[in-house]
């Protein structure tokens, strides 16, 4: 399971904490997602401000997110180079957030999450990057999806093997996630759809396509770019709605 598996997990749970959610769910879910080291601030700083084990010392249980988790503001990030939108443009977080490439933030609280090394490392960070409404974000992926689709056709290198669809099979149930009862269904079904050309994007990377020469894979990788961004913009909407779903805080859904 990925760090953007887990982020997503930590953020939609932490949502159903805050609306009552029995905390036993919420710590199983949580460790079920991975990185069970334990939790740790990043800095002396946040160390003393949230009570938190600092750098080299032992890490506190995944107990010690929960007070964190409080934030009605929690937001998913997933910062990718050339865009840290939601990240200070300065800051001890910026180089591990980009490593994991995601981040849950607790911006009234003024930190933020990563899984890091099998950790929950606690950062400063008092960013913000509000997410896109479910309708929007599906519009985005629609029309993202269709024109790589487009594309590749016309280039004649879609290609299905029974290798290839195992692995987008395993990758699709290895990041499946675990939402909390009461999700929205637009918002999970969202995010499956997320997953599933997440997988197909990850195939993709690999050129695991019919892709021959130099030309034809980077044409396919400008096809799959905008679809790679949409899929982004689709997974932390999906988030957002379920944030909203459970207390009424953050962006319009647009169910």
């Amino acid at each position: 399971m990925s760090s953007v598996h887990a982020a997503t997990t930590v953020a939609v749970w932490a949502a159903a904490w805050q609306a009552g959610c029995a905390p036993d769910d919420v710590l199983a879910a949580i460790d079920g997602a991975g990185h069970r080291a334990g939790v740790r601030a990043a800095g002396p700083e946040v160390a003393e401000s949230t009570g938190l084990p600092g750098p080299g010392s032992p890490g506190a249980g995944s107990a010690a997110l929960l007070p964190l988790l409080r934030d009605p503001a929690v937001t998913l990030l997933l910062p990718t180079a050339g865009d840290l939108r939601g990240l200070p443009v300065r800051g001890s977080i910026v180089v591990p957030a980009l490593d994991a490439g995601a981040v849950v933030s607790l911006p009234s609280a003024g930190l933020a999450l990563i899984p890091q090394d099998g950790f929950w490392r606690v950062y400063p960070c008092t960013g913000s990057h509000p997410a896109m409404g479910l309708r929007e974000a599906r519009t985005l992926l629609d029309q993202a999806v269709a024109a790589a689709t487009a594309t590749l056709v016309q280039l004649d290198v879609a290609r299905e093997s029974p290798a290839v669809h195992d692995r987008i099979r395993g990758l699709m149930l290895a990041e499946a996630v675990d939402f909390p009862p009461g999700t929205p269904r637009a918002a999970s079904e969202l995010l499956a759809t997320v997953i599933s050309l997440e997988a197909v994007l990850i195939a993709a990377g690999h050129h695991e396509t019919g892709a021959v020469n130099s030309h034809q894979l980077a044409v396919v990788d400008d096809a799959l770019r905008p679809l790679t961004m949409a899929v982004r913009e689709g997974r932390r909407a999906a988030v957002a709605a379920t944030v909203h779903a459970f207390t009424g805080t953050g962006v319009r859904t647009g169910f």
